[in-house]
């Protein structure tokens, strides 16, 4: 099964994430953005104003990819003011006609909820579906082996 995992990361700690079950996966791995640096304090008040208010109408996977070439995309994104993250939420309303048949989201955090109720709510966005999801906390908490553990539950 050909899998294309992509992600969006501030810190680097989703990326950590998804080249983790990348690897795992044999997957292909890239980058999604709105073009804004959010680095320190202030990229972070900007990130969570724009999840607030769902302002983000711009986002890009970068480099060249062809959705339709893969089986299962896994999409992986940071909770931010205790939902996904708006541009995680572009992308899947930007792509969805793109996406293949199994789509997966993956989301990462430092709060103590499981988030799975909101993350379900992304399907309204893909317009089905998804084949499965997993919410990772990373405060305290191997995420990168809660990662592993996800990706080798993959078919």
């Amino acid at each position: 099964m050909k899998t294309l995992c992509l992600y969006y990361t501030r810190t680097n700690t989703t990326k950590a994430a998804m080249k983790t079950i990348a690897d795992i996966a044999g997957a292909d791995i890239k980058e999604y953005t709105d073009g804004r640096g959010r680095k320190g304090f202030w990229g972070y008040v900007s990130a969570c104003f724009a999840t607030v208010n769902n302002t983000i109408s711009k986002v890009a996977i970068r480099g060249k990819v062809k959705l339709k070439d893969y089986d299962r995309v896994i999409i992986g994104m940071p909770i931010w003011v205790e939902r996904p993250c708006a541009i995680g939420r572009a992308l899947i309303k930007k792509y969805a006609d793109e996406m293949p048949p199994e789509v997966y989201y993956v989301v990462t955090h430092m709060g103590k909820n499981d988030y799975m109720t909101k993350i379900k709510s992304m399907d309204d966005l893909l317009g089905r579906p998804s084949k499965g999801q997993i919410s990772i906390r990373t405060k305290d908490n191997d995420y990168v082996k809660e990662a592993a553990e996800f990706a080798v539950t993959l078919d």
